[in-house]
């Protein structure tokens, strides 16, 4: 039996951080053993902000090495930038965008979200964003797709799309189901909601980050705001203390216990506290450093370059199946 399709992608609008690795890129290793697994950095969706030209080209790049760094084998599952097979993206898009009704995709939360907060950039790309990721899946006849609560409202939609669409043309594609088992949501060091590459780089801490820049930056973590002086004890709990809600990511068991001692009984303040913290973060991005190091341009792109041709053969075969479903190119 052969095994089912995954498929996961990861815009590149940013640096990755922690709050990525746990939330997205920890169970790769274990998903590609598991599944039929394609990868891939989503330079298309992050088109919908404009970046600068050479700044996503990096981005995309720095991604990568992200996702080799953290355990990705490009021979065991399949790697690649999605605009690498945009000719059929953009065509399976313009399919599906003829059975989604645009109400439904207006009354989106995230659209409405991203709206309100960028009322002067509100084009289609936007609107249509859910659209184009039921096109990423379903470009490889995806049938589980690794996302975090934000996401299941846009996976719902291309759920929707696939009972629209299999109706009028016949089943040509699964429904979509989420695997959620690995969503986790680090807080922010800003304490205001979860890590994300799009806020300030002082609210997150990068994969890349070394051991002097992890500590600066946890120094500045939001803490217990009821704790003014060290005398005082603390409140080591995930709702009383932001700090420790990093420390249950990031800190054993055996140590959490011992802060949590020492905090309650005041015999250590915020500072060594977020020390030990760092320290933690530290232990956690060292080997991950230390392979991208070694991440040389020339890999990278053959690495790519293979992913490329292999995630071209798989779309060319699914659109070409939805082409013929349709009634299209006869001739």
């Amino acid at each position: 039996m052969s095994k089912e399709r995954l498929v996961t992608g990861i815009r590149a609008t940013g640096n990755l951080h922690i709050g990525n690795y746990y939330g997205a890129m920890k169970g790769i290793i274990e998903l590609q053993e598991k599944y039929h697994a394609y990868y891939f950095i989503a330079d298309i969706h992050a088109l919908t902000t404009h970046p600068n030209p050479k700044d996503l080209k990096k981005k995309v790049l720095e991604v990568a090495k992200d996702y080799l760094a953290v355990g990705l084998d490009p021979e065991k599952s399949i790697f690649y930038v999605q605009s690498s097979i945009a000719e059929e993206v953009a065509e399976l898009h313009t399919y599906l965008s003829m059975v989604m009704p645009l109400g439904d995709l207006m009354r989106c939360p995230t659209f409405k979200e991203k709206a309100k907060k960028h009322p002067d950039n509100i084009n289609y790309g936007l609107v249509g964003y859910p659209v184009l990721m039921a096109a990423d899946i379903l470009i490889h006849q995806g049938s589980l797709i690794p996302v975090g609560e934000d996401q299941l409202v846009h996976l719902e939609i291309a759920r929707k799309i696939v009972r629209r669409f299999n109706q009028l043309y016949g089943e040509i594609f699964p429904e979509p189901q989420p695997v959620i088992e690995n969503a986790v949501r680090i807080p922010s060091l800003t304490g205001k909601g979860k890590m994300s590459k799009s806020d300030e780089t002082a609210s997150y801490i990068g994969l890349e980050e070394d051991t002097l820049m992890i500590e600066r930056k946890v120094k500045k973590a939001y803490s217990d705001p009821t704790r003014i002086y060290k005398h005082q004890p603390g409140h080591p709990t995930v709702e009383g203390c932001n700090v420790y809600h990093l420390h249950t990511f990031f800190t054993s068991e055996s140590e959490r216990k011992e802060i949590i001692a020492a905090c309650q009984g005041a015999t250590i303040g915020c500072v060594q506290c977020k020390k030990s913290l760092s320290e933690s973060i530290d232990v956690l991005l060292q080997p991950i450093r230390e392979k991208r190091e070694q991440i040389s341009e020339d890999y990278l792109h053959d690495v790519l370059l293979y992913g490329k041709r292999k995630a071209k053969e798989s779309a060319q075969e699914v659109i070409s199946e939805v082409r013929k479903a349709i009634g299209l190119r006869m001739i």
